[in-house]
């Protein structure tokens, strides 16, 4: 059950060298299963798996559903759950979520400018929606966490690394530094189970986001999305408004490789 593209291309690989080596070992006398192998037509091959594929991103249509589904159904916490989904997609992401864990109420400013931190020390500005600012200041002002239990609303108390951090945690004697992670990956989960039905990672969500406002981009060019990132590419533009994207989010992932994530995937924005 091949996820992609380069999972095929793998695929293929690791059996055109196990056919080799059946050749070398004397196993076979020639190397007529290598060829076949070799002339296998991957992207047919991708064409019959795609339908069976697992779901790796989600559309803009899809991300504003699950916002507004949050908002409407979620009982408690709902703006914690809300911004968390929201700040991935609109690009406040690091690999290991040290900008959402650094995240305060003073470096974020009413026109959507937001100074981001990493644990590495790396800082840099983001711009993200007026609304989304307005309302991370917000949840930046809450220091409890409701969950429900058998006498009614249960308040816990929460913590942060600074006393206006915008993404707490519940206050626990064992929480440790990795806890902010793993707060957010679960509480990620949970959304992506009860609003999508299938996983998705933080690195999608924010993939999906990228994409989003680089198809904008492409649109207002009049540069169709399977164009800007079919094989070989040589448009100028759609490379330009690609790479603007990712160093605006300060991804530092290669164009190349981000066409190779993305790749088979792109009726998914």
């Amino acid at each position: 059950k091949p996820s992609s593209p380069k999972t095929i291309i793998t695929i293929t690989y690791v059996l055109g060298m196990y056919a080799k080596w059946l050749q070398e070992q004397g196993i076979v006398s020639d190397d007529n299963l290598y060829q076949m192998i070799q002339s296998l037509d991957k992207k047919l091959l991708w064409k019959k798996a795609k339908p069976n594929a697992k779901k790796k991103f989600i559309s803009h249509e899809q991300y504003q559903r699950v916002i507004k589904d949050i908002a409407t159904y979620e009982e408690y916490n709902a703006l914690y759950y809300e911004l968390l989904f929201a700040c991935i997609y609109h690009g406040v992401y690091s690999d290991d979520l040290s900008v959402l864990k650094n995240l305060r109420k003073s470096d974020i400013q009413d026109d959507g400018m937001v100074t981001l931190r990493e644990d590495n020390d790396h800082t840099y500005k983001l711009k993200v929606p007026e609304k989304l600012a307005t309302d991370l200041k917000k949840l930046a002002d809450i220091n409890v966490w409701e969950r429900r239990n058998r006498f009614g609303i249960c308040k816990v108390d929460m913590r942060g690394v600074y006393s206006d951090s915008v993404f707490k945690i519940e206050n626990r004697s064992t929480a440790s530094n990795d806890s902010y992670k793993f707060t957010y990956y679960a509480k990620l989960r949970k959304i992506a189970k009860e609003y999508l039905e299938y996983s998705l990672l933080p690195l999608q969500l924010y993939t999906a986001g990228i994409m989003h406002r680089i198809k904008v981009e492409l649109e207002k060019n009049d540069i169709p999305l399977e164009e800007a990132f079919a094989d070989n590419s040589r448009n100028r533009m759609a490379h330009l408004i690609i790479q603007k994207e990712l160093i605006r989010c300060n991804s530092s992932i290669e164009i190349g490789n981000f066409r190779e994530l993305v790749k088979g995937h792109l009726d998914s924005f």
